[in-house]
């Protein structure tokens, strides 16, 4: 018997990554409080300024403010994947009612397809970006619900879409045609033929959608919008300036277009952790495809 090893793998992967975020305030690698280094000393024994290279005491270098990158990744691990989670599912908590009754009524299915034409002309990164630019989004006190309400909201209408479709094409097929004939009720037809093979697709597009959802706010770091932020007060010019108080990941991608060329340790380092994860996920959502298209060729008598 064939193994899943992508299923395996990318578990595995998936699963070290959140246990990593849940324990790294107590690693002896970790620095919890994430300290700033206003100064350090070079190889000759020199005062330098952040950002640090990496070296024995900073294994994958400093930022600019001499906060550890090893122990900013590990300690943003846990609110990143609190952020990514949190967006999926609420996404699906409105795509599912919004796919499963545009099936049965006609008046969600039009609802959904204005949902659809309104956020299908741009990408979802400029929709973001403009709704968050809204005042009374931009300076609330509730800025991260606001954006992972937007996030989510954004891309509902597609879930629900993909979810219409696998309905439509389920209830073309011959056993659900006998559980008609049968008499089943909408509700029964619903629980015993329409969902066994809709909750597959749910489970592997959701873990898609993780995906989907860590590379966009990936984008919104390179263009500085973040899931939280803060106002401060420049004295000497009377204005306020924007500043950034999430530890994610794609924090390290705020100034990628100058870090690149001279502290590459900074960005690499959060395109690293973001590449691995997108992996797993990748990963796990082909081996969950693999996993439930053996389960529905067994039901169906086809050979594996």
């Amino acid at each position: 018997m064939n193994k899943n090893w992508s299923l395996i793998i990318g578990t595995t992967i998936f699963s070290i990554i959140i246990l990593l975020g849940i324990t790294a305030p107590y690693l002896p690698i970790v620095d919890a409080n994430l300290t700033e280094h206003l100064l350090g000393k070079d190889s000759d024994g020199k005062p330098i300024t952040p950002a640090f290279a990496p070296s024995k005491e900073f294994p994958l270098g400093s930022n600019f403010k001499g906060v550890d990158i090893l122990s900013l990744l590990l300690i943003g691990t846990k609110e990143t994947m609190i952020v990514i989670f949190s967006i999926a599912l609420l996404r699906y908590m409105l795509a599912l009612p919004l796919g499963i009754g545009a099936f049965y009524f006609r008046a969600i299915r039009g609802i959904l397809a204005c949902w659809n034409q309104l956020f299908s002309y741009l990408p979802p990164i400029f929709f973001v970006g403009m709704m968050v630019g809204i005042p009374f989004i931009l300076f609330s006190k509730f800025h991260a619900f606001w954006m992972i309400l937007i996030i989510s909201i954004i891309e509902v209408g597609r879930v629900a879409d993909i979810l219409l479709n696998n309905m439509k094409s389920t209830n073309e097929k011959p056993f659900v045609e006998s559980g008609i004939v049968s008499g089943c009720t909408r509700i029964t037809l619903f629980r015993k033929y329409l969902w066994p093979h809709l909750l597959p697709q749910v489970m592997t597009n959701f873990v898609n959608d993780l995906g989907r959802i860590l590379f966009l706010i990936a984008q919104l770091g390179i263009v500085y919008v973040f899931i939280d932020h803060e106002f401060f007060s420049t004295l000497n010019r009377g204005s306020y300036e924007v500043s950034n108080t999430s530890n994610s990941w794609p924090t390290l991608l705020a100034d990628i277009l100058q870090n690149i060329w001279g502290k590459t340790w900074i960005p690499f380092s959060a395109i690293t952790i973001i590449t691995i994860t997108l992996l797993s996920l990748h990963l796990i959502a082909n081996g969950l495809e693999r996993y439930f298209q053996k389960k529905i060729n067994k039901s169906e008598g086809v050979g594996v």
